[in-house]
């Protein structure tokens, strides 16, 4: 995967901060199982399961971007299997005292789906703008890659494809996506205690890990975008002698994520190897900090004189990996807040992955074959030729 090499730090980092944030939390949130008998509880749990499993995606789509609205409060307190109203305590993912509405499994059953989006579109979000803006961004974002892919494909077996997402729909699924990284740092949403700045970004041995996982992925949003919109030609001019404050502060965040990551093995809730393992990848996205730092513009153009597709290679990348580390965030809030099971989430990460990791090296197999052709090192280091 040739381009996938340079930028997949920045993604990863993006992906894994969050999810060694959030997915170890999770042990610390409890849901008491409906009270049935064992023979209604098996067969509840079955019917339960396979209707998520039918519905979930639906789900994902309609609660991250209010598309599906609950019903009328009226209609629920005549329900005998729903629960009552959300609390703030339940919008962030504190424990959630619930019988009625969860089967033996702990997650929701029969009345699953209007459950499920009552959790998400929460009141804890002001005016919902992080559930609207996350959903535009989810939906645009999903069909400009599965657009690519497709056309990708096809091109590289010599047929012929238009595209069929507008470039300035794809720019302002940018926009949006901004916006839902910034509301999801609303004090309500945030993970609790943040007293001080200390403790928001993590240090400290009261440091508050999961409020700095949101707050590095956030930050991590705007420098995938900005790396992808700087190697286009259209880049302002002016904003150019921005770029080693930019890359300077994408190469501290590089290093705040790798801290979180050791933070948790340090509380005896992330094994070393696996530390490693998520911690080694992001220094790959050094190589890109560093030329923005000290080459710039002289870097991007020389690049791309060498390779005349790689400004679109490296711009589709880096918006992969923002958007699938954007989904990715939705998920293990999911997964928190007890709408999906264990399993569900693993099948929903791995579905996203699938869609990243697919999309990368096919935009790097049209658009910059030299990179198959003896040019590896260029894709590692991006030091143009």
């Amino acid at each position: 995967m040739p381009v996938l090499l340079p930028v997949v730090s920045g993604g990863l980092a993006f992906i894994s901060t969050r999810a060694s944030a959030v997915c170890r939390s999770s042990t610390s949130v409890e849901a008491s199982p409906a009270q049935l008998s064992p023979s209604r509880a098996s067969a509840t749990t079955e019917d339960s399961l396979s209707s998520r499993s039918a519905t979930l995606l639906g789900v994902v789509a309609g609660a991250a971007g209010g598309v599906l609205k609950p019903r009328r409060r009226s209609a629920l307190r005549s329900s005998p299997e729903t629960i009552p109203e959300e609390t703030l305590a339940e919008a962030l993912g504190e424990p959630i005292k619930v019988d009625s509405a969860m089967d033996s499994t702990g997650v929701l059953r029969a009345d699953w789906q209007d459950t499920a989006i009552r959790r998400m579109w929460t009141r804890a979000d002001a005016w919902h703008v992080h559930a609207i803006s996350g959903g535009v961004h989810t939906l645009i974002g999903f069909f400009y890659l599965l657009d690519i892919m497709i056309g990708d494909v096809v091109r590289l077996n010599g047929g012929q494809w238009s595209e069929h997402v507008p470039f300035d729909l794809v720019l302002a699924s940018m926009i949006f996506g901004a916006i839902n990284a910034v509301s999801g740092l609303q004090p309500s949403l945030l993970p609790r205690p943040t007293q001080t700045l200390a403790q928001l970004l993590g240090f400290g041995e009261d440091g508050n890990l999961q409020a700095a996982g949101f707050v590095n992925t956030a930050g991590f949003y705007f420098f995938l975008t900005y790396q992808s919109l700087r190697v286009l030609p259209e880049y302002p001019s002016w904003l150019q002698p921005f770029d080693p404050l930019l890359s300077a502060t994408a190469f501290v965040s590089i290093f705040h994520a790798i801290f979180l990551i050791n933070s948790w093995v340090s509380r005896g809730k992330l094994s070393r190897e696996f530390a490693i393992g998520m911690s080694a990848p992001l220094l790959l996205n050094v190589p890109v900090s560093l030329h923005l730092i000290l080459q710039g513009q002289w870097w991007v153009e020389a690049l791309s004189t060498a390779y005349p597709g790689w400004p679109e290679v490296f711009f589709s990348a880096n918006y992969a990996l923002a958007w699938a580390g954007s989904m990715v965030t939705l998920v293990l809030s999911l997964y928190e807040r007890k709408v999906c099971d264990l399993q569900q989430r693993a099948l929903l990460t791995v579905f996203l992955g699938l869609i990243t990791f697919t999309v990368i090296p096919l935009r790097a197999a049209l658009l910059v074959p030299q990179w198959f052709q003896g040019d590896q090192m260029v894709m590692l280091t991006l030091n143009p030729p």
